[in-house]
């Protein structure tokens, strides 16, 4: 099952690309959290994958002005809004304690935005973790979002549909 989610996500997410001059509206709304357990650097390593058009449509209605993750001149005003945005809508348990997501940036690619997160000082063993996020749910009712966790050589992977919040995952 979770190797179908995934294929169906990086599937979809092919299929559809938004060309870097005549975009082209997609008919699905997917977001991807992939998180690496970096046991010999004691990290987690936490990266975010959305559509540009839907990141920021929904920093815009959020913050109330104009998003754009794509000029290079806006990237230092649009970190602190991205940042924000991740703060309040992602959150992490492992082994049934909150840890802290520190903000690393965040770049364009082509019709995708990643977002770069870390968690320093994480548990060498993780037997349970719960993502909780929310991303892209101010804008639609059918957004999806896929969550991969490994660790250990184990990739735990979940499906989240609006307005599904909570992905509990055991090692």
């Amino acid at each position: 099952m979770q190797a179908v989610l995934t294929l169906v996500g990086w599937l979809l997410w092919g299929i559809f690309p938004l060309g870097d001059q005549n975009p082209v509206i997609h008919p699905f709304h997917v977001g991807v959290v992939e998180i690496n357990h970096n046991a010999a650097e004691a990290t987690l390593e936490v990266q975010c994958k959305l559509f540009t058009d839907d990141f920021e449509a929904v920093l815009s209605k959020v913050y109330k002005r104009k998003a754009d993750l794509i000029a290079t001149s806006l990237h230092a005003s649009m970190d602190s809004v991205v940042q924000h945005y991740l703060k309040t809508h992602l959150s992490l348990q492992v082994n049934g304690k909150t840890v802290s997501l520190n903000y690393l940036g965040f770049e364009q690619e082509r019709e995708a935005v990643y977002v770069y997160l870390e968690v320093e000082k994480a548990p060498s063993m993780i037997e349970k973790a719960a993502v909780e996020t929310s991303l892209l749910y101010e804008l639609y009712d059918d957004q999806v979002n896929l969550i991969h966790f490994s660790t250990r050589n184990m990739r735990k992977s979940a499906k989240l549909e609006y307005p599904a919040t909570s992905a509990p995952l055991v090692f």
